[in-house]
């Protein structure tokens, strides 16, 4: 292998599909309890053996930034936005802290077990996607019609005191489960974004179904 070779391998996201919270968060469909019969067996059941490390570290990350930028009242309708988990908190888990709380000790418990704990996150969920901020920021402004004016707020609320890739991953989640259309052109931003991100060919993908003319 040359030089440009080994670069662009090195250059390429550990995933083509969803990752972090987002991607556990798909898993929590209408039906997840056919799966598992309790939250966290649910989560254990997605956490298999042979799973790529960094999607567990991925999680554990977005799990810690929610959980310390975060009130608990907002996870819980960040969750519930972008799942079809039901009536979740209360039901199946105390709170969306807790929720977050238990999320991290599952990871830190498979680590331990796999005892391959990667050096580092991918370098992209590193940079959090700073530079995309304003951009995302616009989107979340513009999708405020379709998904509600307070869950764009808390989105707003994640992209700065979180990170703007776990907030745009989320919005994507949101509109994705609500099936509210959006146009053409938003999906094409939400495109550019993604590219940006160095998200992998699968992430904004999952809403271009909604893209109007």
């Amino acid at each position: 292998m040359d030089r440009l070779s080994e670069v662009s391998e090195d250059m390429r996201r550990y995933a083509e599909d969803d990752f972090g919270l987002t991607w556990l968060m798909s898993h929590f469909h209408a039906d997840w309890t056919l799966v598992a019969e309790t939250a966290i067996s649910a989560v254990r059941y997605h956490l298999w053996e042979g799973l790529d490390p960094h999607h567990v570290m991925s999680l554990r990350r977005d799990a810690s930034l929610l959980l310390e930028g975060l009130p608990s009242d907002s996870i819980e309708h960040l969750w519930q936005s972008g799942t079809e988990s039901g009536h979740f908190f209360g039901r199946h888990v105390p709170s969306g802290s807790q929720w977050m709380e238990m999320l991290i000790e599952e990871c830190d418990a498979w680590l331990v077990r796999r005892g391959t704990i990667p050096s580092r996150l991918d370098p992209y969920d590193q940079e959090a996607g700073a530079g995309e901020a304003d951009s995302i920021l616009r989107e979340l402004n513009e999708a405020a019609g379709a998904i509600g004016a307070e869950l764009a707020n808390q989105l707003a609320q994640c992209l700065h005191r979180c990170t703007p890739n776990l907030s745009f991953r989320i919005l994507l989640r949101v509109l994705s489960c609500k099936g509210e259309p959006i146009s053409r052109s938003q999906y094409e931003r939400f495109t550019r974004i993604g590219e940006a991100l160095h998200y992998g060919e699968f992430v904004v993908s999952n809403v271009e179904y909604l893209a109007t003319q």
